[in-house]
């Protein structure tokens, strides 16, 4: 399976909004294939909406930045502070967004798999407190 990734891009060259868009397609399939559990269409389309979304992107962005190290953190920047980024005027939720997806984008093309997985499982774990315990902090 890993040779159907095969690339030869240097992520450090590539613009941010290629890493964005790459990293958006990696998180498309991470969470439609972790959610096709459920078979019924709509659930899955919603429980991928959530993840995929911009709010749901930059709420994950949130809960990891401190875990993030500085060469990962620099490349979040980059893209939130890039032409893409700011398409949507200065929206802060997208800007944020195109930054998550520009880290794992990145982290994607490094081969770096077990990071993204790592920093996914945070998210997943503060995510699944906050679903029992609507009302308080994720990070309780």
């Amino acid at each position: 399976m890993e040779k159907l990734f095969r690339f030869e891009a240097e992520p450090e060259k590539l613009p941010p909004a290629v890493l964005a868009y790459l990293g958006d397609a990696v998180l498309e399939l991470i969470f439609r294939s972790r959610f096709t559990g459920d078979y019924r269409m709509s659930v899955i389309h919603e429980r991928v909406k959530e993840h995929t979304s911009k709010h749901g992107q930059a709420w994950m962005l949130e809960n990891i930045w401190n875990l993030l190290d500085e060469r990962e953190q620099e490349i979040v920047k980059r893209a939130m502070n890039s032409k893409a980024a700011k398409r949507h005027g200065n929206d802060p939720t997208y800007r944020k967004s195109t930054g998550f997806e520009a880290l794992i984008g990145y982290l994607f093309l490094k081969r770096e798999f077990d990071r993204i997985e790592e920093l996914l499982r945070v998210v997943m774990d503060l995510e699944s407190l906050r679903k029992k315990n609507p009302g308080g902090s994720a990070q309780e």
